[in-house]
């Protein structure tokens, strides 16, 4: 399995009903794969963050951030139309 394979594959290894085999493919390409691994994990991470019922403090710094490539965004789109 290669790392295309894998993200063709996500959602159905991180249901709870992949198949065995599956699994077991996935899972050793992520034991040979930094890439794939961090991907995977950060995935995860996301899952339980969204569907937690708790408020995660973003650093100040991120907010800004992220609300300034928002507005870029949002710009740019407003110009395409």
């Amino acid at each position: 399995m290669d790392c295309n394979e894998v993200l063709e594959q996500l959602s159905e290894f991180l249901d709870e009903s992949a198949r065995a085999e599956l699994c077991r493919a996935i899972e050793q390409h992520l034991s040979q794969c930094h890439g794939c691994r961090f991907y995977v994990d950060s995935v995860k991470k996301t899952i339980v963050l969204y569907q937690s019922d708790r408020e995660v403090a973003v650093p100040v710094a991120v907010s800004a951030q992220l609300r300034a490539a928002l507005v870029r965004e949002y710009r740019a789109a407003r110009k395409d139309d």
